[in-house]
């Protein structure tokens, strides 16, 4: 049996359904350059358009966000801005959505994401601040049937863009 993914996956070809762009991360204040390291990578797996990190007030260790993303640190359009900037670094025919629970949020089970999605993504202890909530055309939560309601903001993202991929990436 082979398990080596690079020569598994260098036989699989994989394109977007007809009117799909690939998705935009906007990460909220995210406090610790370990989950900006690992959006970035999940970025570079699903081929994300952009990773936009919302840094408003303090630095952040570059080397260790460097070491957590390895290869896809050099391989994604990343960039460190302001909730000010956002919607400069944003085409207009994206829908931007939040990964939060709110009562007026849907499961992503049941729902069609848009096909053209920046996916905001809140802080890790405080989530979305007050200026993306408002940001935000729809909420999307992912069902949990487990006893802990609640997951670290990587899974979070890698749950929501395998969700949005199952929606609108083909394999041939």
């Amino acid at each position: 049996m082979n398990t080596k993914s690079g020569e598994l996956f260098s036989e699989i070809d994989y394109k977007l359904k007809e009117g799909s762009a690939y998705p935009i991360i906007i990460a909220d204040q995210f406090r610790t350059p370990e989950n900006m390291g690992h959006i970035i990578r999940l970025a570079a797996n699903f081929a994300c358009a952009k990773v936009l990190l919302i840094k408003e007030d303090s630095e952040v260790r570059l080397s260790k966000i460097k070491k957590i993303a390895g290869a896809a640190y050099g391989q994604v359009d990343w960039l460190f801005c302001s909730t000010h900037e956002i919607k400069t670094h944003l085409p207009d025919d994206y829908t931007v959505v939040g990964i939060e629970t709110t009562k007026d949020s849907h499961s992503m089970h049941s729902s069609a994401l848009p096909n053209k999605m920046a996916l905001v993504l809140g802080n890790e202890v405080y989530g979305m601040s007050e200026t993306l909530l408002n940001m935000c055309e729809s909420f999307y939560h992912i069902p949990m049937p487990g006893v802990i309601k609640s997951m670290n903001v990587t899974q979070a993202c890698c749950a929501s863009l395998y969700a949005w991929s199952s929606q609108n990436v083909l394999e041939i």
